[in-house]
C-alpha cells in the first residue's frame, strides 16, 4: 500500500497518468477540482488556489488498502509531504 504524490507544473501529464493509473486499477485522485481544492485570497491581495486542508488530510490519513496515487500542483503541498510514501516531480 503506497500514497503517491505526483506534482509539477501545468501541461507536463500529470492527468495523463493518472488515467492510466487508474485504468491499470488503482485508486487515482486529481485535486484540481473543487472538491480538493479551494481558493483563498493572500495578505497581498492575489488568489492562490490550495489544497482543502481536511479534504486531503482525510483522504490520507484514510487509506489503508492498495495504492493510492494523488495528482496536483499547489503551493500548500508541502506540509502534506510526510503523509505521502513518495512525491513523483
Amino acid at each position: 500500500m503506497g500514497k503517491i504524490l505526483i506534482t509539477g507544473m501545468s501541461g507536463v501529464g500529470k492527468s495523463t497518468a493518472l488515467q492510466l493509473l487508474h485504468l491499470r486499477g488503482h485508486r487515482t485522485v486529481d485535486t484540481d477540482t473543487d472538491d480538493w481544492s479551494r481558493w483563498v485570497t493572500l495578505p497581498d491581495g492575489s488568489t492562490d488556489w490550495i489544497w482543502r486542508e481536511q479534504a486531503i488530510t482525510d483522504l490520507l490519513t484514510g487509506h489503508d488498502a492498495g495504492n493510492l496515487f494523488v495528482a496536483g500542483c499547489k503551493t500548500n503541498q508541502g506540509q502534506y509531504y510526510p503523509l505521502f510514501d513518495q512525491v513523483v516531480l
